[in-house]
């Protein structure tokens, strides 16, 4: 099994327009889109934003018959701390391969805000971590955390800045990943559009000095043509750190497979 992009949008999520069969043009071996699941999302006025289950089974249904990729049902859920209950209900009844799983809003600004420019950067990015680690601790379902440092787009943080202020956050927060054996996403609009691979340099090896083993690579791709975005570069600042494998989730099931 080659890797394949693990963290792709299309029309079901609220910000994008995508179609699946655009992706396809690409002849992955298998395919998985993970569409936005965010409950009172701040960003789109405190709506519920749920991607269409009804719709995505039947789109994949027939596609299956007009494509020899494996097609597979993914979600990206973003939680906020006491929905836990009512994700997991929604989850029992609408089962996935594939579960991102996702910081983005806090129920009352979303991290990407231009209102956290107002803020103190520190109080920021600690009540975005405190919150990454008690959904860690409360929401007990998921594959993969992505983007680590969505918290920390709007501003600008070095290295040596996240080691001094955060270390003790992202070490509780790491150790939890690898008790839950989730993955650690290298996530490409991270490390391009907001020139963050300096902050995957610091976190790969703390998550790696803690036992952690489990990486992805995730495009974020919100239109077809950026799918597989940055693989190469993503894939050679993982061999920096002595990564030459990744995982791919499909259910209960995982594998690894040889970075791209």
């Amino acid at each position: 099994m080659k890797y394949y992009d693990q963290h792709l949008h299309t029309f079901l999520s609220f910000d994008s327009n995508e179609q699946f069969e655009n992706y396809l043009i690409h002849q992955p071996e298998f395919f998985v889109a993970t569409d936005h699941f965010d409950l009172e999302n701040s960003g789109t006025g405190f709506k519920d934003d749920i991607p269409d289950y009804h719709l995505l089974t039947k789109k994949l249904a027939e596609l299956q018959e007009t494509t020899a990729t494996k097609l597979l049902r993914g979600i990206e859920i973003g939680v906020v701390p006491g929905q836990e209950q009512k994700i997991m209900d929604y989850l029992a009844a609408h089962p996935y391969d594939l579960k991102l799983l996702s910081i983005h809003q806090n129920g009352k600004f979303d991290y990407m805000d231009d209102r956290v420019l107002t803020m103190d950067k520190l109080t920021v990015v600690k009540t975005y971590f405190d919150q990454m680690l008690t959904v860690l601790e409360k929401f007990p379902d998921g594959h993969i955390l992505t983007h680590f440092e969505y918290g920390l787009r709007r501003f600008d943080f070095t290295e040596k800045e996240l080691e001094e202020h955060f270390e003790k956050e992202l070490t509780a927060i790491f150790k939890k990943v690898i008790e839950r054996e989730l993955a650690f996403e290298v996530n490409a609009k991270s490390f391009g559009k907001y020139q963050n691979a300096h902050l995957y340099r610091y976190g790969i090896p703390l998550y790696q000095s803690l036992g952690g083993k489990l990486f992805t690579l995730g495009s974020d791709a919100h239109v077809a043509e950026d799918y597989r975005l940055l693989f190469p570069e993503m894939s050679q600042l993982l061999k920096e750190f002595d990564v030459n494998q990744l995982v791919v989730f499909q259910g209960k099931e995982r594998f690894l497979t040889e970075l791209p």
